[in-house]
């Protein structure tokens, strides 16, 4: 700032003095003093800027927190978890085998009921007969008593995987097949007498 000052006091200190003397004037070339005023002043300058910058305090500014999504439930993760424990050889699967193959029953029984227009006490007897399909593997998968068939027994022991995972395929493979024909044979399930609450713990099963 001073020799901003002092720049502009001798400015005019020599402009005065030309306006007095005009020999002085004569004597100063315009061209190399303008452009040499010019030169210095833009020098002055950017000194003083860069000094008044270098004295100033730094701040960062606060971005905050970006907003992060919720995760959504997927429907069907519990089942494929427990497919994926019961199939495997984890700790436990032995109890959710257990689980899984009563859930599955349960939706076949209501298959059953609904494409048989039947009580669902009637639809679970079928299913422990094993009426309710001609694929052996899935009457298998709810009787014990039931032997698996013994293409099923060769694959599961050529691969190394339980029959368990084939009755289970087997199983869930004939209710769909159940579901496919109840919809072929009525479009609306009140034509076809389908059970109020059945279709939806099915439907609740299979996802």
């Amino acid at each position: 700032m001073r020799l901003a000052a002092l720049a502009g006091v001798v400015a005019v200190a020599v402009g005065f003095v030309a306006v007095v003397n005009r020999s002085i004037a004569a004597a100063i070339d315009p061209s190399a003093t303008v452009v040499t005023l010019v030169g210095v002043l833009a020098v002055v300058q950017g000194v003083r800027y860069a000094t008044e910058r270098r004295g100033r305090d730094r701040r960062i500014a606060a971005l905050g927190e970006p907003e992060r999504r919720t995760p959504a439930t997927v429907p069907g993760t519990d089942l494929d978890e427990q497919i994926a424990q019961a199939t495997n050889a984890s700790i436990g699967r032995h109890s959710t085998r257990r689980t899984l193959r009563e859930r599955v029953r349960r939706v076949a029984v209501a298959a059953v009921a609904r494409t048989r227009n039947c009580p669902t006490a009637a639809a679970e007897r079928v299913v422990a007969t094993g009426a309710w399909t001609d694929d052996p593997a899935a009457v298998a998968f709810f009787d014990d008593d039931a032997a698996y068939p013994v293409r099923v027994r060769l694959r599961a022991a050529v691969r190394g995987r339980s029959r368990y995972r084939y009755g289970l395929r087997a199983a869930v493979d004939a209710i769909d097949r159940l579901d496919a024909t109840d919809s072929a044979g009525a479009t609306d399930p009140a034509d076809a007498g389908a059970p109020q609450g059945t279709t939806a713990e099915s439907s609740e099963a299979t996802r």
